[in-house]
């Protein structure tokens, strides 16, 4: 088969999804509530990784509202607009002002409640298939927070991460041949720098979404406090994704590491940015998840269970 359309034009999504109107924030706000699932979630985590050194307001990523005030900004991200849990989210905010939430989505459910009760929204481009859906919905976040003031212009910063995209593409095609025929007998799991743990936890939701293998991530230092002392006995292949700033107080630990694990497959890229370093990631799980569903003869972006459990 051949290779998705929407891998190989990745980096020509991310320029038109940064493109975007949206929606300008009406007042000041103490901290940010992202609620999302899948790919909403992972946005959702990859936006705080990035930037919230840079926005210096305490944000949350979660799958359901914990709380209610009036100085917190809810953030209700949904591709589909269906989200089973990000509408009972909405449901639990309804005595919120209007004022604090925010949704961004394509259409359904939660579009209609939006414009409803007058909420300010952001309409992304329709019709995709939710497995590819990340940059839609990540790069308006990116534009919303640019708009209100809390983060400068990432114009530049976009742009770089397309041009390196496009010039990285043949050898993330590779890498990602090699890794899948290496890996199809195991399963992965994979361990990252906090920076990086959302691009390691999107690596594992592809490679579960698309070859239909159990995987798990976790983050360096976590995983030596406790699952270090299973992998000698596990059939888990080990994948790092090693950030230097990071890592350098535990570089002894990591060398221990390599030295103990019978096999590990370490992701590069330290010459690039962090930020170009993060979609360089991202655009690497999806070659992966492709090729490991070709070895292993499954139904690349197909996910008939979680399709139906979500009608439940």
């Amino acid at each position: 088969m051949e290779l998705c359309s929407l891998i190989l034009r990745f980096p020509g999504r991310i320029k038109e999804a940064y493109e975007i109107n949206v929606a300008k924030l009406n007042r000041v706000f103490d901290n940010i509530v992202f609620i999302g699932m899948g790919g909403s979630y992972i946005a959702g985590l990859t936006f705080k990784s990035m930037y919230q050194g840079e926005i210096r307001m305490p944000m949350e990523v979660r799958h359901s509202v914990s709380y209610i005030n009036s100085h917190t900004l809810y953030l209700l991200v949904s591709y589909s607009g269906n989200t089973k849990e990000v509408l009972q989210a909405l449901e639990k905010l309804k005595k919120v002002h209007s004022d604090n939430i925010l949704i961004v989505t394509s259409g359904g459910k939660l579009l209609k409640e939006a414009r409803k009760r007058k909420i300010e929204y952001v309409k992304v481009k329709p019709g995709l298939h939710q497995r590819f859906t990340f940059v839609e919905i990540f790069f308006p976040i990116v534009r919303i927070f640019e708009k209100a003031g809390y983060l400068e212009s990432k114009r530049k910063q976009v742009h770089k991460i397309v041009e390196t995209l496009k010039k990285s593409s043949d050898k993330l095609d590779k890498n990602a041949r090699f890794l899948a025929a290496k890996i199809r007998e195991d399963n992965p799991i994979i361990y990252a720098s906090e920076y990086f743990y959302p691009a390691a936890y999107r690596l594992q939701t592809s490679l579960e979404e698309d070859a239909k293998i159990v995987v798990h991530s976790n983050q360096i230092p976590e995983m030596f406090h406790n699952e270090l002392e299973a992998l000698p006995a596990s059939y888990f292949i080990p994948i790092l994704i090693l950030d230097r700033k990071e890592t350098r107080e535990y570089k002894r630990q990591i060398k221990f590491f390599k030295k103990h694990a019978k096999f590990f497959y370490e992701l590069g890229g330290e010459k690039h940015s962090r930020e170009e370093r993060m979609f360089l990631l991202f655009y690497f799980a999806d070659f992966l998840g492709y090729y490991l569903s070709e070895l292993k003869g499954t139904d690349f972006g197909e996910t008939p269970l979680s399709d139906t459990i979500k009608k439940y």
